[in-house]
């Protein structure tokens, strides 16, 4: 009893020790922990697109491919269903970014510049249309100044913008070249991931098994299972939802002949990855758009989109994302404003499921202390 009671206490003075230490070093900790971030980059990326290229890969290969080979009476189906499976979602992945690359990009290119060049026409133009509108409406001096000030002080915004954009274009390529590099190397280790995905986990699985106990270990594997089911739902259910809408903008834009469309639907298509604020934050950055070019098409625009997000958020949302994370929309607006007042739009896209797994964990938590306690609500 005496040497059990001993050993506690040496423990606790042993984390006693350790959190001293790093907390009168917390700055060099967190340096060292940046740095091992820095250096571990590319297993983090190549982490990241496993993950993702699973998604589909896994679909190819326990919807489609495996029952297949199964009926073949091969020796080992599973390892040839796995091989297929990752080439057949490589070959997609290519076809698309070799689309992307080739017709998306030099048109978006040629908007992007088309657009700077002519901010500064644009804004003269609108403000021509405003002065001549309001020349025509009884209105105070003081409040037609006032509006003409806030034009000038918008259209100085947005040439500063347009200029800093441009000087930053060489520092914007050294980072998109570091990027890539990081990029190239994060996809060979994901092959690698991919390919022996079970071998892995199951190492995995071990390392766990071997430092906790049984009973934790199986809650830790649990939990990992939950994640992974939370973010795959999530990440697959925003990309669909924000492809669907950036194809319903383009077709609309293209029907009405709104300018910049390729643009503008892509920008929509980014922001919808965002959940609940995307599409509004997509649609106002895509009206100024608009208005500065054609203002009384922005309107048109408006209604436009108006009309789409009733369809996506009644008809598409729900069937394409439905109920996978498990949050209503007051509980996803939680990890959304938290997550982005610490890590930007990465921590909303990380929030929303991770809060998500938290919420589930805590929910059975609370219902099977209820239960325990025999209470009826």
């Amino acid at each position: 009893m005496k040497n059990l009671k001993f050993k506690n206490q040496i423990l606790l003075s042993t984390y006693i020790i350790i959190l001293s230490f790093l907390l009168l070093n917390i700055k060099s900790v967190a340096n060292m922990f940046l740095h091992l971030i820095s250096i571990s980059k590319p297993f983090i990326i190549g982490i990241a697109i496993a993950f993702l290229i699973n998604i589909p890969m896994k679909f190819f290969e326990n919807k489609v491919i495996e029952p297949y080979l199964k009926k073949t009476k091969l020796k080992n189906p599973k390892a040839l269903a796995r091989a297929l499976s990752l080439l057949v979602t490589l070959l997609i992945l290519f076809v698309l970014v070799n689309s992307f690359v080739n017709f998306v990009i030099p048109q978006l290119g040629k908007s992007t510049s088309s657009l700077i060049s002519a901010v500064p026409q644009y804004i003269d133009s609108l403000e021509s249309y405003v002065t001549n509108y309001f020349s025509h409406i009884n209105i105070p001096d003081s409040i037609h100044a006032n509006i003409l000030s806030g034009l000038d002080k918008v259209s100085s915004f947005v040439i500063k913008f347009a200029n800093y954009f441009i000087s930053n274009i060489l520092g914007f390529t050294v980072g998109v070249t570091s990027a890539i590099t990081n990029f190239v190397i994060g996809f060979i280790i994901a092959i690698y991931i991919l390919l022996s995905k079970e071998k892995l986990l199951l190492q995995c699985k071990k390392f766990t098994f071997a430092f906790l106990d049984e009973k934790y270990a199986n809650k830790l594997v649990e939990i990992s299972h939950l994640v992974e089911f939370k973010f795959s739902k999530f990440i697959a259910g925003q990309c669909m939802d924000g492809a669907i809408l950036g194809v319903l903008c383009f077709i609309g834009m293209t029907i009405f002949s709104m300018p910049y469309a390729l643009l503008i639907s892509t920008i929509v298509a980014i922001a919808a990855l965002i959940p609940i604020f995307g599409t509004f934050i997509g649609t106002a950055l895509s009206v100024f758009i608009i208005f500065m070019v054609k203002p009384i098409t922005a309107l048109y625009y408006l209604i436009m989109m108006l009309v789409i997000q009733q369809i996506e958020g009644n008809l598409i949302y729900p069937f394409v994302v439905g109920n996978s994370i498990g949050l209503s929309s007051f509980w996803i607006l939680v990890p959304i404003f938290v997550g982005s007042s610490m890590f930007g739009v990465l921590g909303i896209l990380i929030g929303v499921p991770l809060f998500s797994v938290i919420y589930t964990l805590l929910s059975r938590y609370v219902n099977k202390r209820i239960k325990e306690k025999n209470i009826n609500l």
